[in-house]
């Protein structure tokens, strides 16, 4: 029995051995995954964002008030009374949200550019470097607001956004979301649609309700949260506090006389000065203001005109600045299309930017949508024209290669406007950015190219004898009839039949990866030239081997519709949209190297394959910029 018991034991250590091995491989994965999203974060945050942040120099120590008043505090919660005082100078922000205890949620309010967001950054680059160092910490994550939308729950669009700005497979990414593996940071919520805030804020609750030990951070502005009915159910709230004239004197002293002329106008303008008590207006006034005199600083007028003047002579004073690349763009080229861009941005809830996300209704005008509509259907129609024309070249001569044409035409234009040709708003575009088959999806769609086949060719038959029987008589228009029905048929049935199992097998997915600027159209162009070079393959293999002409007729076809609906319709549709608006010069052709060019002007930020402005104020301003003109009206 001892023996016995001695092998038991063998065997069991075996295999402990090899679960703890598999065991160790999970965690290690586990630990790389980790270790990738906190540098996603950290790279496109801290270092892209934070550390090269417009007014981190101006920060100096804010002053920060709790603002329990400002959130409907859980029942066990510790009922806190807002006071006039300010946390005690030094405190970090990973203290006061520490503070809070376990499934911590924390508000942060603040005025236009007093820093809130900055807070926010501060506070992720501390929980970075807890996530670094005790893996059984959630990883902080940092999302936008500005692109949620009320057709989703809060969990259903984080779980898209870590895929579209992390990188995070789309399969696995709505268990990290309600997995509670991740501490949530989200900014903006003043940059939500005004009209869904309020859903917005019973949205986020309701993300509480159900995932109550994930911890999360929202910030604001103060006063767009105060005109909401409805507030966060939150355990803290606090709300970043003006500058201090002390302090304000305090970062101008380490400019010198350069800003001498700032000094004096502030101590004869009051609003100038409340202004300056936000860490982003003080920053742009030493930027803009430097070395002017306090006349050409000085503007009548309204708190508008005077942050429209410091704004202005921001810009002025960054395209002055020598710049480091040799860049194509002139200036007044770079503010025209920053600002056509920004409104639509914010018309259409596009924060961050991708290259993929420009739609045909953002050209607004019904005029230049038709214009788009009518590029797109002349180059599909000419494409189906000479497609049908080849083949019936090939298989009949000059003759069926002109029939073929006029067609493959009439085809196209079906094409055209099945696939929204007639949509004065313009079709959106999708990317195409991986394939997959479905047998089940495949044999319906071969059902369904059979009875198209037998329906096109039962069509072209009773056209063939109505011909016919007026010139002949209604024999002959009979027995033209049949025949025309019956090749016809043999014509269109292989092709509809091989063209419809294609269509419908092949399904399209997006990429579980966004890295860089275009990558989706990167993507869609490999899916294009996979398939046309699968077409092109076919057409040989065909013609060696003497396959019948109707497997080719079908197989040049159906590859043909797949490239079109797979791949070349998308690169299609966006680079017709793209010369469309190069051509009315409301963006430039050379769109990447444009909004790069605007990051070097420190206007934008890239954040992975997308791009942010600075700061909210600044994307304000150039939207208030763009300037509707009565062709440009939108219907």
């Amino acid at each position: 029995m001892d023996s016995v018991v001695v092998v038991g034991n063998n065997n069991q250590t075996f295999f402990q051995k090899v679960i703890n091995i598999f065991k160790s491989d999970t965690e290690s994965l586990e630990q790389r995954n980790r270790r990738i999203l906190l540098g996603h974060v950290e790279n496109a945050w801290i270092k892209g964002v934070l550390d090269a942040s417009l007014h981190g120099a101006a920060l100096l120590d804010l002053g920060i008030k709790q603002d329990p008043e400002s959130v409907t505090q859980y029942p066990w919660a510790i009922k806190k009374e807002s006071t006039d005082e300010t946390l005690p100078t030094g405190t970090s922000m990973l203290e006061i949200f520490d503070s809070i205890g376990m499934g911590r949620s924390l508000l942060i309010l603040g005025a236009p550019g007093s820093g809130k967001t900055t807070m926010l950054l501060e506070l992720a680059r501390g929980l970075i470097a807890r996530a670094r160092e005790d893996v059984t910490q959630p990883i902080p994550m940092v999302f936008n607001l500005a692109s949620w939308t009320e057709k989703l729950t809060l969990a259903d669009w984080l779980a898209h956004e870590l895929n579209n700005l992390y990188s995070v497979p789309r399969k696995t990414a709505p268990d990290w979301v309600k997995g509670n593996k991740l501490l949530l940071l989200l900014d903006g919520l003043d940059e939500v649609r005004q009209e869904s805030r309020a859903k917005c804020v019973e949205a986020i609750n309701e993300f509480r309700k159900q995932n109550g030990l994930t911890s999360l951070a929202v910030c604001s502005r103060s006063q767009d949260y105060a005109d909401l009915n409805a507030k966060l159910s939150f355990e803290g709230a606090i709300e970043v506090q003006p500058l201090t004239q002390g302090q304000i004197a305090e970062f101008f002293n380490r400019f010198g006389d350069a800003i001498a002329g700032i000094k004096q106008v502030l101590k004869k303008d009051s609003a100038l000065r409340e202004m300056a008590e936000t860490p982003l207006f003080l920053s742009i006034m030493i930027l803009a203001y430097r070395d002017k005199q306090d006349v050409e600083i000085l503007v009548s007028g309204d708190e508008k005109a005077r942050r429209k003047h410091l704004f202005d002579n921001y810009i002025e004073r960054i395209f002055e600045r020598p710049r480091s690349k040799n860049v194509d763009f002139k200036k007044h080229d770079v503010l025209d299309h920053l600002s056509w861009l920004t409104h639509k941005m914010m018309k259409y809830n596009q924060i961050p930017l991708f290259i993929e996300s420009v739609q045909p209704h953002w050209l607004g005008d019904i005029n230049k949508i038709k214009e788009y509509n009518n590029a797109i259907g002349g180059i599909v129609v000419v494409f189906w024209a000479l497609a049908f024309g080849v083949i019936g070249g090939l298989l009949n001569g000059i003759n069926a290669g002109l029939l073929g044409s006029l067609f493959g035409g009439l085809f196209g234009g079906l094409v055209w406007i099945k696939s929204g040709g007639l949509n004065e708003k313009g079709e959106n575009i999708s990317t195409v950015d991986t394939l997959s088959w479905s047998w089940v999806s495949a044999s319906a769609g071969l059902v369904l190219g059979l009875i198209t086949g037998v329906l096109a060719g039962l069509i072209a038959g009773l056209g063939g004898m109505l011909i016919a029987g007026v010139i002949g008589g209604f024999k002959i228009g009979l027995s033209v009839g049949l025949n025309v029905s019956l090749s016809a048929s043999q014509f269109f049935t292989p092709v509809f039949m091989i063209g419809f199992m294609i269509a419908n097998g092949l399904k399209a997915r997006q990429i579980d990866t966004t890295t860089f600027p275009g990558q989706r159209l990167v993507f869609t162009a490999k899916n294009f030239i996979v398939l046309f070079l699968i077409f092109v393959i076919f057409i040989f293999i065909g013609l060696i081997f003497g396959l019948t002409s109707g497997i080719i007729i079908g197989l040049i076809c159906g590859l043909s519709f797949g490239i079109i609906y797979y791949g070349g319709n998308t690169l299609l549709r966006h680079y017709t949209l793209r010369f469309i608006l190069a051509r009315n010069n409301l963006l430039p052709w050379r769109l990447v190297p444009f909004l790069d060019h605007c990051v070097d002007l420190i206007f934008l930020r890239r954040v992975g394959g997308g791009y942010i402005f600075i700061h909210r104020l600044l994307m304000e301003h150039f939207a208030e910029m763009y300037v509707e003109t009565p062709t440009s009206k939108e219907n």
